[in-house]
């Protein structure tokens, strides 16, 4: 029954995963850092757009042949990505951005530039096959064209990189409907038993 449960997780996330959520928070004020990153996501009730995608990887100038930002932006605004990722597929990640910038995985910072800059390379940021872990980045552009590149270092022992698949977070809704499920499920079971 175990192995069951684990594979229908493994499965619900599955279809699950195809994009990450990103949402664009524009700004007339200058951004010099985090906190006033955050200070403009927690202003306002709604980011200016959100959209999906299933990699992060942007540039207003066509840096590493980079399409442009989505719908459109002001100079100055601020960009979340919240989704998963795939450890078990990536041994590191490499940024290339301008602005400053902020990334987590399973909660804990990987990743943090917090000043404004012209384009910049993070380096490989590594890190253990934990399988799939979530993914928060916090992202600013201080006037001017953005670029937010994400590769990913594939674990397959080439190091070949790729642009880095981020995978949507699980609707709270087919969370509930696959506990009550499971539930069912169990119910079945025992009055068998």
């Amino acid at each position: 029954m175990k192995k069951i449960i684990i594979a229908a997780v493994a499965s619900l996330m599955a279809l699950n995963a195809n994009a990450a959520l990103i949402n664009i928070y524009e700004t007339n004020s200058s951004l010099n850092n985090i906190a006033q990153s955050e200070t403009v996501i927690n202003s306002t009730t709604s980011p200016t757009y959100s959209f999906e995608s299933d990699n992060i990887f942007y540039s207003d100038a066509a840096a590493h042949g980079a399409p442009g930002f989505d719908n459109g932006h002001n100079e100055t605004f601020v960009l979340t990505a919240t989704g998963f990722l795939d450890t078990s597929l990536y041994s590191a990640l490499q940024f290339f951005h301008d602005d400053g910038m902020t990334v987590s995985l399973a909660g804990n910072a990987v990743y943090t530039y917090n000043a404004n800059t012209g384009k910049r390379d993070s380096g490989l940021i590594s890190f253990a096959d934990t399988g799939l872990v979530s993914f928060d980045l916090l992202f600013w552009e201080n006037y001017g064209a953005a670029t937010l590149l994400t590769y990913g270092v594939l674990r397959s022992g080439t190091q070949a990189t790729e642009v880095a698949k981020i995978a949507s977070v699980p609707a709270p809704g087919a969370m509930a409907l696959f506990g009550l499920g499971l539930l069912s499920l169990v119910a079945a079971r025992r009055r068998k038993a």
